[in-house]
């Protein structure tokens, strides 16, 4: 009697309002392990996800007695579809089922299973999904994560039915990634156009990759210099690689476009003690000059300015009267620069064509002797 098989309920992790689902199972083996399957309703969308839940669950308990008999097999699957879409269908595969094991087919027959999984994917499977599987790997971009690229990719090939390996594949590949990164993967040592043996796969997703990493390690770089020259020549960073297409007079940014950083608000102040008040041609006169709109001194900004500091706190303590001090950070102060000379000439041979006319002025100035504009005069 031990060995006589029992049902027991298996319908946990079923979808809610569903009804209980009853599987056989073994007394002598015990009760099928793992996740059983979702309740399959018919829908063609969902038939290839639950058809591989339940052979992920069938794998699992392939030692098990009921599993091992295709004829329980089927009975299996069909006990985890319902509703009327699979209603008829599952009637007919029982009716089927019972005449095969009645005309003499053995349970333990693997062609009880076979005929089974061809009338489902006659019945359910999504007939348009390769179709529709092409056309999205045809659409398909590389975006942010060259990860998620690869993966959307390999799962799309396998849905259009496609091999990873064929001209064709490859052709979208190289049309769906950026093409910059894919010149660099044919500019690479390793790819040779001309071998007898072309690259597969699994060869441009490593070449691929390895280009990608030597992309970001390169940009890195680049942006630690690009950081090194804005406090070597004391350039806000905004002001270089900024929205060139903002619109400015003569060239020149304002403050709020990312311009030159010059507190602006300062030189329009009032008799408050915070500062003269200029014309707008006076102000385009100091910021050609790089002079500071505060105590006219070259080589700093308002915000740096120790002078208009020193104003602030005498009239603070209601003595306006004071003598200020001398600001002293003359242009003749400059930064210790981050870049070796060496490091900051080859820089601007490879980047200067790429300044705007602000940055470009706002260096030169930098490197121009103290009194340069006054000596030409």
């Amino acid at each position: 009697m031990a060995d006589q098989p029992t049902e027991i309920n298996m319908a946990t992790g079923a979808a809610r309002n569903t009804p209980n689902i009853n599987v056989i199972a073994s007394n002598a083996n015990g009760a099928l392990k793992g996740n059983p399957p979702f309740v399959f309703n018919g829908d063609r969308q969902l038939s290839r996800k639950f058809m591989l839940a339940f052979q992920l669950w069938r794998m699992i308990n392939k030692t098990n007695d009921t599993m091992k008999r295709p004829y329980f097999q089927v009975i299996a699957a069909l006990s985890y579809m319902d509703r009327p879409k699979v209603d008829s269908w599952k009637e007919e595969q029982l009716i089927h089922l019972d005449n095969e094991v009645g005309s003499g087919t053995l349970e333990i027959d693997e062609a009880l299973w076979d005929d089974f999984m061809d009338s489902f994917q006659r019945a359910f499977t999504n007939t348009n999904r390769k179709a529709e599987a092409y056309q999205e790997l045809c659409k398909l971009k590389h975006g942010e994560s060259l990860d998620n690229f690869f993966a959307d990719f390999k799962r799309l090939v396998k849905d259009a039915d496609i091999k990873l390996d064929n001209h064709g594949t490859i052709e979208i590949l190289k049309n769906n990634l950026k093409g910059e990164l894919v010149k660099a993967v044919i500019r690479s040592p390793n790819y040779n156009p001309t071998a007898e043996i072309p690259w597969k796969f699994k060869d441009w997703e490593k070449e691929t990759r390895n280009q990608h990493i030597k992309w970001q390690t390169a940009e890195q770089y680049s942006q630690n210099r690009r950081q090194a020259m804005y406090r070597a020549f004391r350039i806000p960073p905004q002001r270089y690689g900024g929205n060139r297409n903002t619109s400015h007079k003569d060239g020149q940014r304002t403050t709020s476009q990312g311009g030159h950083h010059m507190d602006v608000d300062a030189a329009n102040t009032a008799k408050d003690g915070r500062g003269p008040q200029h014309s707008e041609a006076k102000k385009k006169e100091l910021m050609e000059n790089n002079q500071c709109f505060y105590c006219e001194i070259q080589g700093h900004h308002v915000k740096d300015c120790c002078k208009k500091a020193a104003d602030r706190c005498s009239f603070s303590k209601k003595n306006p009267g004071g003598p200020p001090p001398i600001c002293n950070r003359a242009s003749t102060s400059a930064p210790t620069p981050d870049m070796t000379p060496t490091d900051i000439s080859d820089f601007l041979k490879e980047n200067m064509g790429s300044l705007d006319k602000d940055t470009k002025l706002s260096i030169i100035k930098s490197l121009m002797p103290k009194d340069f504009s006054q000596a030409q005069n």
